[in-house]
């Protein structure tokens, strides 16, 4: 203990801080060379590798883990820009869909090599390939553990 917090503390601090930071970083990088916020990417990108490019609205909250009107804001936001439509579900009226646009596929496109670039200079660059590796492999054995479920 360097600070009087037990070193796993320091450690999950010190990664909820190498998170926001990067992920500032990168919304910054995507708001000037993509036009994109980092929300907005990141539900394209979803959207975009769902099965013919469109996904339930739900599934967007649940797999970028944020809440629906998040996802909701987020579309909106997408859909004023011609790159995401709404779709209702014909068997079902109550199941909203974001489907991607023509425009949205060509927007997505250029920005992904944008967030690829950002991933690189302001993550992978600060470290060495072994201790990416070994960073993936903590990960993977934390992201193992089944999430503890909320009773109540």
């Amino acid at each position: 203990m360097t600070d009087g917090r037990p070193e796993a503390l320091q450690a999950w601090t010190a990664l909820c801080e190498v998170v926001d930071q990067v992920r500032i970083a990168l919304n910054r990088d995507l708001q000037r060379d993509a036009g994109l916020t980092l929300a907005d990417n990141l539900v394209l990108c979803q959207v975009a590798m769902a099965p013919g490019d469109r996904l339930r609205m739900v599934d967007i909250a649940a797999v970028l883990a944020i809440g629906k009107s998040a996802v909701t804001k987020t579309v909106d936001r997408l859909e004023e820009r011609g790159l995401i439509t709404r779709e209702r579900d014909s068997s079902d009226r109550r199941t909203v869909y974001a489907a991607l646009t023509a425009e949205g596929e060509k927007t997505f496109a250029a920005a992904r090599p944008v967030f690829a670039e950002g991933v690189q200079r302001h993550f992978a660059d600060q470290m060495n390939e072994a201790e990416i590796r070994q960073l993936l492999h903590l990960s993977g054995r934390i992201l193992q553990q089944p999430p503890e479920v909320a009773i109540g």
